[in-house]
Formats: structure tokens, sequence, C-alpha cells
């Protein structure tokens, strides 16, 4: 074998062994942790002291996650913290910057929780700590409904907004959340105040992407005023643009259309 040819050779073989190594290493968080907790329903990694407060704000991610028609109550998940341990960082390198994650039955946090005061804090925002385990959860439900093949990223068969705009749609939803209109009228009074800023104040005092707002909007509208089960939702061909269109036919003309 020539020299050139062993050069290429010894990069591919060295690119694929980094490769297998980072994906066991993402999907066994315990390789990267120095504890490991077990409950009835979770398996939480971290590396200092387990605050007893995230076990309710567990409970209470589980119980929105139970309100929707994917809920699987046979999957166990992981919970991994960022206190400390390599593995959220790594995850970061794999899947880019975010408050959270969710790789394949684990949901990875990546800002400071504190279970107490119910939020995650990251780079000087807080986002809601129960909505974001419930909303990661939620993915995981996904995953284990659509399976890994029509959820993959690279080829992409649902459009974002459909898989965010549904985990949001299944973590923000409860008594004290705005209604839909509401919801619309919010983030126009946003973007219309501080339109670069990426983010939305909600009542709680935590913040959301404004993105994702949009997201939960009009899957929203989808769900609750047009009726569409999740399943019809993923089937529709309408694109994102006419949707919008609708939403704001509906939005100026009152909630009877």
């Amino acid at each position: 074998m020539s020299t050139p040819k062993k050069w290429a050779f010894s990069l591919l073989t060295s690119g694929a062994l980094l490769v297998l190594v980072t994906a066991l290493l993402v999907l066994n968080p315990g390789f990267l942790y120095a504890n490991r907790t077990a409950t009835t329903h979770y398996v939480i990694y971290h590396n200092r002291a387990l605050d007893p407060a995230l076990l309710p704000r567990l409970d209470q991610a589980r119980a929105i996650d139970q309100q929707s028609s994917w809920f699987d109550p046979a999957l166990r998940l992981n919970i991994c913290l960022n206190d400390g341990s390599a593995y959220p960082k790594l995850v970061e390198k794999v899947l880019g910057p975010a408050f959270g994650w969710s790789v394949y039955r684990s949901v990875v946090l990546s800002g400071e929780a504190n279970p107490r005061a119910n939020y995650v804090f990251l780079n000087g925002y807080k986002w809601n700590l129960v909505q974001l385990l419930a909303h990661e959860a939620a993915h995981c439900y996904q995953l284990r409904r659509l399976g890994i093949w029509r959820m993959n990223p690279i080829i992409q068969q649902y459009p974002t907004w459909k898989l965010e705009g549904y985990a949001e749609y299944v973590a923000r939803r409860g008594p004290n959340y705005p209604s839909l209109r509401q919801q619309v009228q919010q983030l126009n009074q946003a973007e219309q105040a501080t339109p670069h800023e990426w983010g939305i104040t909600l009542v709680d005092g935590t913040t959301a992407s404004r993105e994702y707002a949009n997201y939960l909007i009009i899957t929203t509208y989808c769900l609750d005023v047009k009726k569409l089960t999740y399943q019809q939702l993923l089937a529709d061909t309408t694109s994102k643009q006419t949707v919008h269109r609708q939403l704001a036919n509906w939005y100026r003309h009152g909630e009877s259309q």
C-alpha cells in the first residue's frame, strides 16, 4: 500500500473509531458520571449529592407528559444533570447549544438546575425546569413511537416545527398557561418591542425561545382549532406558511372561525 493510501486509511480508521467512541459515550451516560440514583421511573446521573427537591419536579414533569397520547409508561428515562460531569459538554459538542437535549431515552440538562426554585440557569437566562424536563421527555416518547429512522435529523422526514411544537404543546399546556389568542398577542408584542431579542419572558419569570413559542402557537392552532390529532398533523402536507396564514386569519376574525 502506497504512503498516501496508508495515510488515508489511517485517517479513516481513526475517524471511524472516534465516532464509535463518541456514540458509545453519548448513549451510555453512566461512563461519565460519579453517581447513579434509580427511582421507579427514572435513572438519575449526577456528580454531586442529589437535591431531594428534584424528585417531586420529575413527578410533576411526568404528570404533564402523561396527558399526551404518545406517553409510554413502560419507558424508563435517564436524567443527566449538569453538575460537574463532562457528559453535557460532550452532548453539546454533538448536538449544539441548548438548555437541554433528548438523547434516545435520556434527558440531558445543559444549564445548572435549581429544583427548589424550578428553573435551569444558563447564560444569564432561566428556563422552567419542570417544563424543560417534560419537553425533552416528550421527544423521547416521540422517538419511541416514530423510531430513530423517521426521527433522524439528517433525513428530517418531519419538519422541525412539528416535532418541537408538539414537545412544547405537551410541556407548556396547563390551567395557568395563556390561551392561544393570548400567546399570539404576547409574541407579537414582544417582537415589536424588542425585535432582535431571541427569547420571550413568561409569567413565571423564566424565558422561552421565540422560535419555539412560534412552533407552539402553530401546533396549538392545528391541534386545538383545526382539531387534528398529532398523527394527522405529522401526515398533513399543508406548508408552514399556509398554516401561518390560516392562523392569522383566525386571529383577526375571532375564535368562532
